[in-house]
């Protein structure tokens, strides 16, 4: 197989409906337990991670961030080093790549090398692609926005969409409950996930009728899985999310068509492309490590009909194994 057509799959999101918010918050009251909640979080503060990617129709681009105070943070493109920069005294820093940027897809990665000279590794990533001069990112002639998607240990987020690929144009304001995933296992059991507003209540509904409640974690993560088995055919999912006064704050629908997971495939579950997703995203709910969409391409080409792009509505199957 050519795999040199997989990554432009997997970076090329499907109608980017919005950003959704992305807030960490320190969990927890007092003493040890609260010591011990920190500690994942003081870990990670400690590592480089990106704030902003953003590439201009020309190529020229700007990354930013936060590492360490002091510390010289190394921009890599893959194994390629592009650049280096020294965060300032409030653990921020900006890098401006001295040449444009070529077409192309790739993976930006961060390593930070530390006064003592210890060197360390970013737990996120950057999928960016360029698209061509005068053409968007379907290669069609005109203007073209890059794409921009972050991958971390808390899943993914848009830090720049093409205005061609955008439902809409506008994005979603912050803090809005969002759909991000719908997915169901053989015996029709199906979860759904999503964003909203760290510690806010969140309702979902199946065909108007309210199917599980919950509240958005400490990261602004939620997930339901109600407690009842969906047959095969076309549904309706609404969650809203509630207010302190339990008034409707926001508010977002899908719907999918639930079809049936081949007896003879090698996988247990199947998702549906909701708004938003790709299939780096997709693999990196599904197996923790988002490298692996090779895995979901192979199992789907047949669904995959456009090298460059997944479509709400489509059904991809999870294959189970290592």
């Amino acid at each position: 197989m050519n795999r040199k057509i997989l990554i432009p799959i997997a970076v090329l999101a499907v109608a980017i409906v919005g950003i959704a918010a992305w807030q960490l918050q320190s969990p927890g009251t007092g003493g040890s337990a609260k010591q011990a909640a920190q500690a994942p979080a003081a870990k990670k503060a400690s590592l480089p991670s990106f704030d902003v990617v953003r590439v201009e129709p020309t190529g020229s681009a700007v990354i930013a961030g936060r590492a360490v105070p002091g510390a010289k943070v190394n921009i890599l493109d893959g194994d390629k080093l592009l650049g280096s920069v020294v965060a300032d005294a409030r653990g921020e820093w900006v890098f401006l790549p001295s040449d444009a940027l070529p077409p192309g897809a790739r993976e930006l990665r961060l390593e930070q090398v530390g006064a003592d000279g210890a060197l360390t590794r970013g737990e996120s990533t950057v999928v960016l692609a360029v698209p061509e001069r005068d053409r968007d990112l379907a290669g069609r002639r005109g203007e073209g926005d890059a794409l921009a998607v972050l991958s971390g240990s808390d899943g993914s987020r848009v830090l720049q969409a093409p205005r061609s690929l955008s439902q809409g144009g506008a994005p979603r304001p912050a803090g809005e409950v969002t759909i991000d995933t719908v997915d169901y296992d053989r015996g029709g059991k199906v979860s759904v996930g999503g964003q909203a507003k760290p510690g806010t209540e969140v309702m979902l509904y199946l065909q108007n009728n309210l199917a599980g409640r919950t509240k958005a974690d400490n990261d602004g993560r939620w997930s339901i899985t109600p407690d009842r088995i969906f047959d095969d055919g076309q549904y309706s999912l609404r969650v809203d999310q509630v207010g302190a006064d339990s008034k409707v704050i926001s508010r977002a629908e899908v719907n999918f068509d639930k079809k049936p997971i081949p007896e003879q495939a090698l996988a247990g579950r199947a998702v549906v492309v909701v708004p938003g997703n790709n299939l780096w995203a997709i693999a990196r709910r599904s197996y923790g490590d988002g490298i692996r969409y090779t895995v979901i391409f192979e199992a789907n080409q047949a669904q995959i009909r456009d090298a460059d792009l997944i479509y709400p509505g489509q059904i991809f199957l999870i294959p189970d194994g290592q």
